[in-house]
Parts: structure tokens; C-alpha cells; sequence
């Protein structure tokens, strides 16, 4: 479903289970947005919030950022 050009909604996003882990949150994603999810790129986190790296990944273009400790945070 598109909402407001994306395919991620704020509803979508506010139902995502609670994960433990970066790679248990992008299991979840590869397999509910199959092709539309792509792998990005990582950056350190000096002292933040979510653990030691960020993993900037994307849904159909729509950024997802994603936590070393399964912090999930979609750009709209």
C-alpha cells in the first residue's frame, strides 16, 4: 500500500514487531518487502543511541534506518 508516495506508512511502521537485533530486523524486511528491500551501508555511532553503527538501508527508495539493537526508524 502507497501512502503519500511510499510504501512504508506511519501505520506500517508503528506495527512492526519489536526487534532484538540489526539482522533479525532485516530477515523481517527482505521477507515482507522482498524486492523492494535493498541492503545499504553502515556508519559508526560514537556514543548514540542506537549501539555502534546505523545501517542505512531502503524500501523502494523510502529510507530505513536501522539500529545495531533492532531499532527501526523509517524516513518519510
Amino acid at each position: 500500500m502507497m501512502y503519500f508516495g511510499f510504501v512504508i506508512s506511519r501505520e506500517d511502521e508503528a506495527n512492526f514487531p519489536h526487534f532484538s537485533n540489526v539482522t533479525e530486523a532485516r530477515a523481517y524486511f527482505q521477507k515482507r518487502y522482498g524486492d523492494l528491500y535493498n541492503l545499504g551501508s553502515r556508519e559508526r555511532q560514537f556514543d548514540g543511541y542506537w549501539g555502534g553503527y546505523i545501517y542505512f538501508d531502503d524500501v523502494d527508495g523510502q529510507p530505513v534506518q536501522i539500529g545495531e539493537d533492532g531499532s527501526v526508524h523509517v524516513v518519510y
